[in-house]
């Protein structure tokens, strides 16, 4: 078990208020993560990133370990156009 700390926003209907509570996430069944922007109940607009895990949960992190901030600064490869896809549409 590879355990990481993450802290979570979740939103408290009867308060109305955000709720920020650290939590050990098994990075093993993290499925997906994907960067978003989330708004707080004072309007405040938080980089935070959606995480999915293999047992369908979800979760909004506002922090995430410095390891997956570092996947996410990774460049990747430019994107290679196939000349041969080309070639058969300007044929057509």
């Amino acid at each position: 078990m590879k355990l990481q700390k993450f802290k979570i926003i979740t939103h408290n209907e009867s308060q109305q208020v955000d709720e920020k509570t650290n939590i050990l996430l098994n990075t093993e069944h993290i499925v997906s993560i994907k960067p978003i922007k989330l708004t707080t109940v004072e309007r405040q607009v938080i980089d935070g990133y959606w995480v999915r895990l293999s047992n369908g949960k979800k979760y909004k992190a506002i922090q995430v370990p410095e390891m997956i901030k570092k996947l996410f600064s990774e460049q990747l490869p430019q994107i290679e156009i196939n000349e041969d896809c080309m070639h058969e549409i300007s044929l057509q």
